[in-house]
């Protein structure tokens, strides 16, 4: 009886252990989302247009692995966050990853964060629904820069990326690759089997998570960044 015990015990707390392990694996992709936007609401002038930000369908925030000047990553991971454009809303962030991206950094920096505003309807449906093949399913620009841009940009660009990269931000070119729900991560996240990403950040069968709250607050800064300077230069 004894025995049996022990044997639980040492199940019970392995289980938990791992499950604390991947947890933390998975926070660490909305910590660098986190950063991503710190670092931009800092800069007065650079970062990514206002007006794009509100007329995305969803924003993901990548880490690639470096390789030099083109960057040719044999895999990346990181999350995707949805706007609901009626409601001016932001969906629980799910979980994705990329295979065979590769990039040339327009700014001569070596190691990225990649931003990408999905700014079709058609482009959020297919990663939703199965994958995207950049440049492939979905035309791919390197995205203008400037918090009041308001020119045009590329027509039959349905992403706009962006990379940061030891304190340099820009648009950046992507030549290929493919972006694809994480489902094991979007599953033991949220712990609930057979979650798919369109349930979380369409259909939202999950609430937000605690972790996941400054990071949706942050966009909100962002949106409203005149609202955000004027009260710090108040106090």
């Amino acid at each position: 009886m004894k025995r049996k015990l022990m044997i639980f015990l040492i199940y019970f707390l392995l289980s938990n252990f791992s499950f604390s392990e991947s947890r933390d694996k998975y926070l660490k992709r909305i910590k660098i989302a986190e950063n991503l936007l710190e670092y931009m609401l800092k800069q007065p002038d650079v970062g990514i247009p206002l007006s794009l930000i509100k007329e995305c369908y969803g924003v993901i925030f990548l880490r690639q692995f470096k390789g030099g000047f083109i960057l040719a990553g044999k895999g990346g991971e990181g999350i995707i966050i949805a706007r609901d454009r009626e409601k001016g809303e932001w969906s629980p962030p799910g979980f994705i990853g990329t295979v065979q991206v590769s990039f040339g950094w327009q700014a001569g920096a070596q190691i990225t964060d990649l931003i990408l505003l999905i700014m079709n309807e058609s482009g959020l449906n297919m990663l939703i629904n199965s994958k995207i093949k950049l440049g492939g399913d979905i035309g791919i620009a390197a995205g203008p820069v400037g918090r009041n841009f308001e020119g045009k940009v590329s027509p039959g660009a349905g992403i706009l990326a962006y990379g940061v990269s030891k304190g340099v931000f820009g648009g950046i070119s992507i030549e290929g690759g493919v972006l694809f729900s994480d489902d094991k991560a979007n599953e033991e996240f949220y712990k609930k089997k057979n979650l798919r990403l369109k349930d979380i950040i369409i259909k939202k069968k999950v609430s937000v998570p605690k972790e996941a709250e400054k990071l949706l607050k942050l966009l909100k800064d962002y949106e409203e960044y005149e609202l955000v300077l004027e009260k710090k230069s108040k106090n």
